[in-house]
């Protein structure tokens, strides 16, 4: 699938993401307040960037063959990853260390 189509899902994907994140967030901790909003928003951003995000994994592995490629594109994958997810995992532990 050429990323020109696959960028039409990141709209989806995303609010998939945000979805979930709410459901979980009013599951697990009883409450849906601002600050919970903004995390189940962070999360959200994280899941539409997803597949961007995967698609420069691949790149970057192609553009660095063997084991080097692999381990330059993992790097970068868990980076962005945890630069992406660490709002959302803040805004929670923030919230919950307040009670």
């Amino acid at each position: 699938m050429p990323i020109t189509y696959a960028l039409f899902l990141c709209i989806p994907i995303g609010l998939l993401f945000y979805f979930e994140a709410r459901w979980l967030i009013r599951y697990l901790l009883g409450r849906y307040e601002e600050k919970e909003r903004r995390a189940a928003r962070f999360f959200g951003v994280f899941g539409a960037l997803l597949i961007p995000l995967i698609y420069c994994f691949g790149h970057i592995e192609d553009a660095f063959p063997g084991p080097a490629g692999r381990a330059i594109a993992t790097g970068f994958f868990a980076a962005v990853s945890w630069g992406l997810s660490y709002p959302f995992f803040k805004t929670c532990l923030k919230e919950s260390r307040r009670q």
